[in-house]
Parts: structure tokens; sequence; C-alpha cells
């Protein structure tokens, strides 16, 4: 293990004196330069990305794969890189925007916000609503900036078009939190949205409002609305509810409490866990795994079709995509042949769980995928159209603790 200098912090701690140097005014100038610096690299960023997907996109594959490749170039989700690529080829693709961040007089968030809702605007309009975007947008918050954008849309739509293209992605999505929780976020139109928040004001201010944890007059406004949305569907909705809870043998009968999760909401605590697999009101499916190995039971078959048992095994072996960097749920991904049937054979050691987007990546660009069927860790081997080299396992079911 390489020796830590005397002081580890050298650098931070000249850094820090040449800034306790600087009078009030220069302080002030310094830190405008060293935005102004950030802003224009991150211009720099973007012209980068755009020639790294001009490149793999010359090789001719039916999909490119950049974001991929900037995915695992920077170390960050696929997801994460999919966007920065396409904000960074949007970007420049953009002169008005894109030299305003070179330039320093607008920062990456700012120029994001332009884009974005500009982004159904036609040119010549485009342009010039984007040059007085970035005017305003030199001495205002990005908060204000969006106001000030979504004015400029709106106040040049005579024709309600991007009214009407605004409706079509209307829609409503469930995101994980932590300890069993979960935002729900619905995108609809201004005057759904006041009638809804009108209605659960009303619902909870009644006597009646629904107190599922039984909290009483102890809940805040924040919290008797969200029981009021729950009693609301509780009263008027029928539905069945379907729970897949990961669970170690001992955490379930109670010897232990770490290691529980569900697919769809991530980590739980074993009382939330235990609470669901054991409710008489859902149907649930329980993975319990091994305590000490926790691996799951691999199958077996000779057609190419994947019998279910099979597709299930894998997707609770894999629990997320196995591309590098991929997070998104087996559960709702493909059940893939990594090599193709029938030289592949249709068993679990044959096949990864692969969501819709990267089983195309993989069949459709330059990036490539092996697999030693031998190992138990079911290791990928994934290079890249540039050549790196970057491996998955299968999910490790070990508890918490």
């Amino acid at each position: 293990m390489p020796e830590l200098p005397e002081d580890p912090f050298a650098t931070v701690s000249a850094a820090l004196a040449d800034a306790q140097a600087l009078g009030d005014q220069d302080l002030v100038d310094a830190l405008t330069d060293a935005a102004h610096a950030i802003r224009a690299l991150q211009a720099t960023q973007a012209a980068l990305i755009t020639e790294v997907d001009a490149r793999i996109r010359a090789l001719g594959y039916r999909m490119s794969g950049t974001a991929e490749t900037v995915a695992v170039t920077l170390a960050m989700s696929p997801r994460s890189a999919e966007h920065l690529t396409d904000l960074s080829v949007e970007l420049c693709s953009r002169p008005v925007v894109w030299t305003g961040l070179a330039e320093g007089r607008i920062d990456a968030t700012k120029a994001q916000r332009i884009l974005v809702e500009l982004r159904e605007v036609p040119d010549p309009r485009r342009e010039h609503l984007e040059l007085l975007a970035l005017d305003y947008a030199t001495d205002h918050t990005p908060h204000q900036l969006r106001r000030y954008l979504l004015g400029l849309t709106c106040d040049h739509d005579p024709d309600a078009t991007l009214r009407k293209k605004a409706l079509d992605n209307r829609g409503v999505s469930i995101t994980a939190r932590g300890h069993g929780m979960a935002d729900i976020a619905g995108y609809v139109s201004a005057e759904v949205a006041e009638a809804f928040m009108q209605a659960l004001e009303t619902l909870a201010d009644s006597p009646d409002c629904a107190d599922p944890y039984g909290q009483g007059d102890q809940r805040s406004k924040d919290q008797r609305r969200a029981d009021a949305l729950a009693g609301f569907l509780t009263t008027h909705c029928t539905y069945q509810i379907t729970v897949d809870v990961i669970i170690p043998a001992d955490t379930l009968i109670g010897d232990n409490d770490y290691g529980a999760a569900s697919k769809r909401l991530g980590p739980l605590t074993s009382e939330l866990a235990r609470s669901l697999c054991f409710s008489p009101d859902a149907r649930w499916r329980r993975l319990v795994t091994d305590p000490l190995t926790g691996r799951l039971v691999d199958m077996n078959a000779t057609t190419y079709r994947i019998p279910e048992r099979i597709r299930n095994a894998v997707k609770a072996r894999d629990l997320t995509c196995r591309f590098p960097g991929c997070h998104r749920r087996a559960e709702y991904a493909d059940c893939d042949h990594i090599i193709p049937w029938p030289t592949g054979k249709t068993r679990a050691t044959d096949l990864a769980g692969m969501c819709r987007h990267h089983h195309r990546v993989k069949t459709h660009s330059a990036w490539k995928v092996t697999h030693d069927p031998t190992t138990s860790s079911h290791d990928l081997t994934w290079t890249s159209p540039l050549g790196t080299i970057h491996r998955t396992t299968a999910h490790n079911y070990h508890r918490r603790d």
C-alpha cells in the first residue's frame, strides 16, 4: 500500500491559501472566472461526446452503442450516459446555445433548460427564442429561466401545436425510494392537476379521512393528503396486489432482520417484508434465498422457446439487466440467448436478463458479449465499439449484514 504524504491535503491547503490571500473583489472575480472555465469545459465535453457518437455511427451498425460507450468510459449509468449523449449532440446542433455555454454566459443546467423547453419550436422561431432566452438567462436562476421559457412557448404558439404535443406526453410514473416508500409522479393537463389537488384537499380535511397507519390527529397536512389518496383508492378501486419479495429464509421466519427487498421498491425492512409476505389481501411470489450462498437454483431445457420456470429463474438470478451499469429490473426485461440458439442452449447458464434497449444494442451494434458457463457467478464479458473490456456478474443476494 503506498505511503501517504505528511500532509495529504497539501494541494487543497495551497488552493485555500491562495484564496485567502485575495481581496474581496478579487475573490469574487476568481470565482466568476472558475465558473466560466467550468462552463467552457462542459461545452468542450459536449463536442467530444458528439465526435465519439459520429465515429461509432460511422461503423454502420443498426444501433450505435454510443451511450453505452460513454457510460463505461465515465463510470456512469447507461441511462445517465444516454441523457448526456443526447444532450451533447443536441447542444452541438444549436450554435446559439453552445456558444453561450462555451463563453461562460450560461451553465449546463441553463443550456439544458433552453434546449428542452424550446425543443418542439420550429426554426427560425426557435433560434429567435434562443437568443431571447440566452440574454435573460445570464442574470437569472434556472427556475426563473424555466418560467420565462414557458411564457415564451405559450406566447409563441398561436395554433396550439406545442399544447397538443404536450398532451400526447401525459402519463403517470413511480420511482422507488428508501424504506419501502415511493414517489408517484403525474404529467397531466393543468386543469386536471388543479382538480386533483382540490379534491385531495377536501378528502384530507374530512373527519372521515383514511388513517391506514393509525396516527390520528398527529398527522401533518402532507400526511393526511397521502392517506386520503390511499383511502380513495381502497374505497373506489378493485385491484389485486402482487408483491415480489426477496427474503433470506432465516429473515422470513424471524431469526434475523436483514436482507429483505422488493423488486419494485428495493430494500425493505424485515418487518414490512414479512407483513407483505403474510398479508391475506395480497397475491405474492416469494423468492427465498439461502442465507449463506445467496444463490438461486439453475434449470435446463432443450428447446428454443424458453420455459416460464427458466425465464423466472434467470430474471431472479440477474435481478437487473446484465449490461454494464444498467439497473433496469430484469423482471420486465428480455430473457436473451447470449449465444444464438441452437449453438447456445436454452438453459439458465446460457441466458441473461437484458432490457429491451440493451438486448437490441447487443444484437444490432458493435458491442459484443461472451461468457463462461462454468462460473457460478455467471460472468459476462462485454467489449465496447472502441475496444474497452467490461464485466458483469449475476446478482448477489447476500443480506446486508
